[in-house]
């Protein structure tokens, strides 16, 4: 009887240990109002991927901080609000703004960026996205595609 059961809680605890990384590479994380993480996912061992969904507030801003890019590495994404009047990017290395997007006639913007690090412009990027429309707080999806070696920080905390 007691076999019985150590068995039966032994598979159970197995089952609960398990069954998350049964779900792919998907990752969720709870909104904490500034983030979401939708996706997580490493490509062909050379790429990595994240989905995001960011909450900004009225004027407010948000930004990602691409770190140790290597000379020739590219970066790609896009991004589009859900449902908003307006949202810009601007990527800058060090002081240099290396691409801009910003919604015409005050509409909403969506938009793919890429681009290819280069020294002169460092080895650390800022994308910056900010609300710009007349919503008092919108959501906007990004996704960005960058190589393994790289890493990203800032208020997104990831490792």
């Amino acid at each position: 009887m007691n076999k019985k059961i150590l068995i039966t809680v032994f598979a159970f605890i197995l089952v609960l240990v398990l069954l998350p990384a049964c779900g792919g590479d998907k990752e969720t994380s709870a909104p904490t109002g500034k983030y979401e993480i939708i996706r997580r996912a490493v490509l062909g061992g050379k790429w990595q991927m994240y989905q995001f969904r960011l909450k900004l507030p009225l004027n407010g801003e948000f930004d990602i901080d691409l770190l140790d890019l290597m000379e020739g590495d590219r970066v790609d994404g896009y991004f589009y609000p859900e449902k908003s009047t307006g949202v810009s990017l601007e990527i800058t290395a060090g002081t240099n703004m290396i691409y801009s997007s910003m919604p015409s006639n005050g509409g909403t913007s969506y938009d793919r960026f890429s681009f290819s690090a280069s020294q002169p412009s460092g080895m650390a990027y800022v994308l910056l996205f900010k609300n710009v429309g007349t919503d008092k707080e919108i959501s906007v999806f990004v996704e960005v595609i960058y190589p393994a070696t790289a890493r990203i920080r800032g208020p997104l905390d990831l490792k």
